[in-house]
């Protein structure tokens, strides 16, 4: 095993904390927990500009929007 320098109490506890998180994974968990939000607002986030688009393009051709945008935007103003 390797020695430590010491570079005072508050970076050593620092450093124990950092070597202990990796060891148990808590920041391979945390990681995750955040990407899976992201992902998802990410998702949410192209849904609505594609529905938007969607709604601009069928105004301006006077047609009528598919059911799926129609429910999409009902449920947003809820």
């Amino acid at each position: 095993m390797k020695n430590k320098t010491s570079f005072g109490e508050y970076f050593d506890d620092q450093r124990d904390r950092i070597v202990s998180d990796m060891q148990t994974g808590k920041n391979t968990e945390l990681h995750n927990a955040w990407r899976e939000d992201y992902d998802k607002r990410q998702s949410e986030k192209k849904k609505h500009e594609l529905f938007k688009k969607e709604l601009e393009e069928c105004n301006e051709k006077g047609v009528e929007i598919s059911q799926e945008c129609k429910t999409y935007f009902k449920k947003r103003f809820e």
